[in-house]
């Protein structure tokens, strides 16, 4: 039998498969500063992480080159660092939400009682 404890850590290991995939979305609109994404995510809870959580994640990201950054002015105060989605990002995205669809899809026919 599952237990609460066994839920949590499936849920948290699935959540961290799924940020990276959830952070090219977000951007994918529009350039974004680590804060604004931290914040955007945690309009769902699925997705609450801590604002400094998110810049381990953001330095991996850009260091495979699926995302950029640049400095841009702020209103409120010092310049930000802006995350922007790069062409390579983009095809990940794309490939990533295609595999998820998939993974998707079987698991919901499977849990009709079909079979691929």
């Amino acid at each position: 039998m599952k237990t609460n404890e066994d839920m949590d850590q499936w849920l948290t290991q699935f959540r961290k498969g799924t940020f990276e995939l959830a952070i090219l979305a977000l951007i994918r609109h529009h350039p974004m500063y680590g804060y604004e994404i931290t914040s955007s995510l945690k309009k769902s809870p699925i997705f609450t992480i801590s604002e400094g959580a998110i810049y381990p994640i953001l330095k991996r990201m850009t260091d495979k080159e699926w995302i950029e950054f640049f400095w841009g002015d702020s209103p409120d105060g010092p310049r930000r660092k802006y995350y922007q989605l790069t062409v390579k990002g983009e095809r990940v995205l794309q490939d990533r939400f295609a595999k998820f669809a998939e993974i998707y899809e079987t698991l919901t026919m499977l849990t009709k009682g079909g079979s691929s």
